[in-house]
């Protein structure tokens, strides 16, 4: 069995390397017992070796170990006394640096990372210091490359995540590209000290960049602009929003990256454009070294487009299949595609571990694997019968597998990462990917090619691109504009990832013995009578094999049958009520899941401006994406502000929102307004806010609208009336456990909401209105709650300073458990009526 794992060496060893990694990411610290693994592996192999014995196991033990080891210096680092990270959240510094990488522009925006030099609390009193930092310059500002010393005054913040239950690890996704703090600036106080000007690879590299990207915005503009600049030069940060959504929805975005497709057109134009130089030198034919030459020289285009494209992983990956492609032609060596895409990813992961995380590498790396293994298992057949009428169905009959098996091996993955399926991609990409990787893509890279030679042809090379582009875009559009062209799901866990990839080898492995035991019997059919042992001896080990196989396949059913159980049960079937407080930085939302799967989603956090952040897009939908979560039941706006609205808007167009409820309150905003355009166009039942009944039994749970009275807004003695003052007060009881959820309201409507509501207010745990302001949480109104635990929804450091200190004391004098998004991260809470559990994500 062993031996059979070893037939591709790399694969065990890539394995082993892979998942010590994974391990060492998710379980830091120990290096001690891997360095200690390391020793004894090396030592037996060693041994084993001087007694001339094989040995299978140490290496992927060795690798293992290694693997964990080698991903620690960004998990677990240990930075030096001037390092960035000693002096963050402190004050403003006089902050020199060089940029680091190319500078994105994205909206009126410019980001940068710079590689700090030196700090200073005034121009004559600098220190050295080492890091990098990710500068945001608002405003104007000037042209910047990569290389440029500037300097600026601001203050360095330390990166946090949004601390929810399974939520996106920003803070070790920046770690993992070397990234330790933020800073702002305004376009007018970034002051350039010295412009790069040196000529080392990096900035040849970025100058030939600029210039292809220039030739192309200065011949065409808009989308064409956008998508020619991706698929030459590798920069997407051009495409809009809406274009990249839209290949997505078409099933299309991975056209946008450069990857095998653009690699193996430079690969296979170089290939045969130097074997026919070379066919005209006679040493080189004598000598039977055109093939090999040609397949050398064919390297270094490789390599500069692979330099120039940004060497995303993808291209890296496809860079170094190439090679190890064409050193098979060098060393006359029958050439694996498994065994090569093994070397690729182990030469990746060995230079940079945390590559294994990255969204690319792992779509990149399963796509190929996916096409190259189902294509194994198809044997398909080809016949020299007819040239001209079988050749074409065949290569067509390739080219709808290799489309078909890359969709369905990054399947999973696309769920995991952007929880969007597209229903139409395998036609979609019948017609875009002939038209953009066999016409626009070798066009556009031969107007690089012409562009030192002749600028007038290279710029009518691209407005012929660009004409050919626009019908490639037209037809994506067209297709994303369907209303079934693609659904938004729930996030799959890692197990059930793993039940689909099992699932898939056992489908293809099926149809793989079938297809090895119909090709021994044509064989045997059309030869003679010697093959029948052989053949049946092959049906006998194919027979086993199936079962096995079959084995399998029942096995993994049947867990995905129990996974499927007991997601029902916790959606449909649960029998307690839960609330989870989120963590949205400063703003308030909770998600409430009753009984039997009923979801009330109270308000939504959210940025003044959307486009910079979307807490609904990249918080909260991914929470409900990863409890299975698709319908919401009734959604709650307490009030419309901002930090309460604008995280709505996102859920409620793309989720089954059934209902909303509001008060009578306007804003002048533009989330507002686009708010009641989602609920008008989704026909989402909105009521009157006087209509709406004051006490609700969902599933032996009672929620109680307790504030405002119902014609609040026609009360003239309400002089204090503001958009704060006028939140829902919501209340929520499930056996002898309540919940209070009062909005902003402050002082003056804690007062009118005590006198109307008395004892009813009585609640075991407290959402802290307006998230802890000293204008709310006024004595008379905590001494009417009278909560147990109190949880404070804000943002960490906000402008605001809330919670103010003295709401805090007022809370702690009364016995309260105080609880705080901001460094306690989403609270989640649970109760079956009778006892109440309260669990931070951070204790």
């Amino acid at each position: 069995m062993l031996g059979m794992i070893y037939f591709r060496p790399v694969i065990p060893i890539l394995v082993s390397l892979i998942l010590g990694l994974a391990c060492g990411s998710w379980l830091p610290g120990h290096k001690v017992y891997a360095y200690f693994v390391i020793f004894v592996s090396t030592i037996l192999i060693l041994y084993f070796i001087l007694q001339r014995k094989t040995t299978l196991i140490l290496p992927v033990i060795l690798f293992f170990a290694f693997g964990y080891l080698s991903i620690q210096p960004w998990v677990v680092p240990k930075f030096p006394s001037n390092h960035i990270v000693n002096f963050l959240d402190l004050r403003k510094w006089r902050i020199v640096g060089l940029i680091d990488e190319n500078p994105i522009i994205y909206k009126d925006r410019l980001k940068l990372i710079l590689q700090i030099r030196t700090l200073g609390e005034d121009k004559d009193k600098n220190f050295p210091v080492t890091g990098k930092i990710r500068v945001t310059v608002r405003g104007n500002f000037l042209s910047l490359s990569i290389g440029d010393k500037v300097s600026f005054t601001g203050k360095i913040r330390s990166i946090r995540n949004f601390n929810n239950p399974g939520g996106f690890d920003y803070k070790k996704y920046m770690a993992f590209k070397e990234i330790w703090g933020t800073s702002y600036v305004r376009g007018k106080d970034l002051i350039v000290i010295k412009r790069n000007s040196g000529r080392g690879i990096n900035r040849i590299i970025a100058d030939a960049r600029s210039k292809i990207s220039d030739l192309i915005d200065n011949s065409v503009e808009g989308d064409e602009s956008a998508v020619l600049k991706a698929l030459i030069i590798g920069d997407r940060n051009s495409i809009s929003k809406n274009l990249r959504e839209s290949f997505n929805r078409a099933g299309a975005g991975h056209i946008l990256a450069i990857s095998g497709l653009h690699i193996g057109i430079v690969a296979t134009v170089a290939f045969f454009f130097f074997k026919w130089i070379l066919s005209y030198f006679k040493y080189f034919l004598w000598n039977v070294l055109t093939i090999k030459v040609a397949a050398i020289l064919s390297l270094f285009p490789v390599f500069i487009y692979g330099l120039l494209s940004g060497m995303s992983p993808s291209t890296q990956r496809a860079v170094i299949m190439v090679t190890v492609f064409f050193m098979t032609f060098l060393f006359e060596r029958e050439h694996d595609p498994i065994n090569t895409l093994a070397i690729a990813a182990m030469i990746i992961l060995l230079v940079h571990p945390p590559s294994l995380f990255s969204i690319s590498f792992q779509l990149s790396f399963i796509a190929v694997l996916a096409i190259i293994y189902g294509l194994s298992r198809m044997r398909i057949k080809s016949s020299r019968r007819k040239q001209g009428v079988f050749q074409l169905p065949k290569k067509v009959y390739l080219f709808l597998l290799t489309s078909l098996f890359a969709i369905l091996g990054t399947l999973p993955l696309l769920m995991l990462y952007f929880n969007q399926v597209s229903f139409i991609g395998f036609l979609v990409n019948l017609f875009v990917v002939p038209l953009i990787g066999f016409i626009v893509v070798p066009l556009g890279l031969f107007s690089v090619l012409l562009y030192p030679v002749s600028v007038y042809g290279a710029t009518w090379c691209i407005n012929a691109n660009s004409e050919l582009l626009a019908k490639a875009l037209d037809i994506v559009v067209w297709f994303s504009n369907l209303p079934f062209a693609s659904i938004k799901t729930v996030t799959p866990t890692y197990f059930e990832i793993c039940c689909y990839y099992v699932l898939g080898w056992a489908v293809l492995n099926l149809v793989g013995i079938k297809h090895e035991n119909t090709g021994e019997k044509d064989k045997f059919l059309g030869g003679t009578h010697q093959l029948y042992n052989k053949v049946e001896m092959k049906e006998q080990s194919a027979a086993s094999g199936r079962k096995k196989v079959l084995a399998v396949l029942i096995v993994v059913s049947i867990a995905c049958a129990a996974d499927t159980c007991y997601w029902f049960y916790n959606r449909f079937w649960h029998d307690d009520l839960r609330i989870t407080v989120i963590d949205v930085g400063q703003g308030s939302s909770a998600l409430v899941e009753m009984p039997e799967g009923f979801n009330l989603l109270i308000d939504g956090g959210g940025f003044s401006d959307n486009s910079v952040f979307d807490i609904g897009e990249r918080v909260i939908a991914p929470l409900l994406w990863r409890k299975k979560i698709k319908t919401i039941d009734l959604l709650i706006l307490s009030h419309p502000n901002s930090d309460h609205l604008n995280g709505l808007l996102y859920i409620a167009e793309n989720f089954n929102v059934k209902r909303v409820w509001a008060n009578c309150d306007t804003a002048d905003t533009i989330g507002y307004r686009k708010f009641m355009g989602i609920i008008k166009e989704k026909a989402i039942h909105l009521p009157e806010f006087k209509e709406i009944s004051r006490t609700h039994i969902i599933n032996d749970a009672q929620l109680k609208l307790l504030y405002p009275a119902g014609d609040y807004i026609d009360n003239n003695k309400r002089t204090w009336s503001n958009l704060n003052n006028n939140s829902l007060v919501i209340k929520i009881k499930f056996g002898s456990k309540s919940f209070l959820f009062p909005g902003d309201i402050m002082t003056k409507a804690e007062k009118e909401l005590v006198a109307i509501s008395g004892d009813d207010l009585k609640s075991n745990v407290l959402i802290a209105p307006h998230h802890g302001s000293k204008t709310s949480s006024s004595e008379f109104f905590i001494d009417s709650v009278k909560p147990e635990t109190v949880i404070f929804s804000s943002g960490l450091r906000n402008r605001y300073k809330f919670p103010h200190p003295s709401v805090l004391k007022r809370y702690k004098e009364r016995g309260c458990r105080i609880l705080r998004t901001d460094s306690h991260g989403a609270v989640t809470i649970s109760t079956d009526g009778r006892s109440l559990e309260v669990l931070p994500f951070f204790p």
